[in-house]
């Protein structure tokens, strides 16, 4: 698999774990999905900044983005 594949690969499933919890009525599977985003991301960011994929590859999706935690 060619790493523009996996990354954009890596962006769909955070996209899709940040959608799910926007969904999502437990509040405790939103946190998992939230965390699971979160780090999902923070791998992305970690692979680019380590120059094992080139950040220019595939930007974020554009539903990425930080969801706040729900309450507990």
């Amino acid at each position: 698999m060619e790493q523009s594949e996996l990354l954009r690969r890596m962006w769909g499933r955070v996209d899709l774990c940040r959608r799910l919890a926007i969904t999502t009525t437990d509040p405790h599977t939103a946190n998992a999905l939230i965390q699971m985003a979160n780090e999902g991301e923070a791998d992305i960011r970690r692979l680019m900044t380590d120059g094992d994929i080139s950040a220019s590859l595939i930007p974020p999706t554009p539903g990425a983005r930080r969801v706040r935690q729900a309450s507990r």
